[in-house]
């Protein structure tokens, strides 16, 4: 296992690490990478002067954007331990840490939820290059939390690489519910062409799809009592080639992507896991507001995932 250490202020007091976040409801905190694949997962030390991984790891490729998670400012840039380090503090009082990233923000300096806050420096602990992320309440006492319940990603189900088929998917077959619309092409729709999704900052759709996004979110939250976790939305051409560097042949070809139109989601809090209560729900009602879930994506498909949805109308 690898052990790494979150960016510790001085002075600051420190507790046991928690593997449970300060609130019930589920959080929809916008990614801060694309496609949030954890490699290294929370595993805090029982008493606070034993080693541990007190965060999360998620795959990057050296120089790829950090999104802010939530609006907030930035409270540190610097390095720690010769490891470039930046942390920041939440509207609602939360602070996160980024190891190894780098800003050209000023300390003390605002943004909101999905700007682009920093870069994915070189370095860290990651045998392949990866973003440490830690969690921490702003007052009180200084506990960990896990990360991955503020993405959704608490129930996440990677798919092997040898599952994956020798021809990747694209948006273009008939199956599918995203493809080319408004004369658009994909990756490089304007944003005055989307809309924001309301229920997770930061993300956009195409604005029929975003509207049914959101009026199925609110049946869904009177469900579950959270909106829907959407980690991932459009994706820009940039972003795409981003994923192919990071993931290879599981990503899509830059411009192919379905998430390319503005028509797909990915996401979390437990959709993303077969026979779950909320994937049923989403199976059992998502068709009624226009999103599907394509049979190459079900669990009997070619290429399983079962946080990938896309609408039709």
């Amino acid at each position: 296992m690898v052990f790494a250490f979150t960016l510790t202020e001085v002075g600051a007091p420190f507790s046991t690490a928690s593997a449970e976040p300060a609130f019930k409801a589920r959080p929809t905190w916008v990614s801060p990478v694309p496609a949030m694949e954890i490699v290294e997962a929370f595993d805090p030390p029982t008493e606070s002067w034993l080693r541990g991984h007190r965060g999360i790891d998620v795959l990057t490729v050296s120089g790829e954007p950090v999104r802010a998670p939530a609006g907030g400012t930035i409270r540190f840039r610097g390095s720690v331990a010769s490891t470039p380090t930046m942390s920041i503090e939440t509207e609602s009082g939360y602070v996160i840490s980024f190891q190894p990233a780098e800003s050209t923000l000023e300390t003390g300096e605002a943004f909101p939820a999905g700007a682009e806050i920093g870069t994915v420096a070189q370095g860290g602990h990651c045998e392949e290059s990866c973003l440490h992320i830690g969690i921490w309440k702003s007052e009180g006492v200084k506990k960990y939390t896990d990360p991955a319940v503020f993405f959704g990603q608490e129930q996440s189900i990677l798919l092997p690489l040898s599952r994956k088929p020798a021809h990747e998917h694209t948006g273009d077959s008939t199956r599918s519910g995203a493809g080319a619309w408004g004369g658009h092409r994909n990756g490089r729709i304007p944003a005055a062409a989307m809309c924001a999704v309301k229920s997770a900052p930061g993300q956009m759709l195409r604005c029929d799809a975003q509207a049914a996004f959101d009026r199925m979110s609110h049946a869904y939250e009177a469900r579950f009592s959270t909106p829907i976790s959407v980690t991932d939305a459009y994706r820009d051409y940039d972003t795409q080639v981003i994923l192919k560097r990071r993931k290879g042949r599981m990503a899509a070809r830059p411009g192919t992507s379905n998430h390319g139109w503005a028509l797909a989601v990915d996401l979390g809090g437990g959709i993303n896991s077969f026979g779950s209560a909320e994937h049923q729900w989403m199976r059992a009602n998502a068709p009624k507001f226009g999103w599907i879930h394509p049979g190459w994506a079900r669990q009997s498909g070619s290429l399983p995932e079962p946080w990938h949805w896309e609408f039709r109308r």
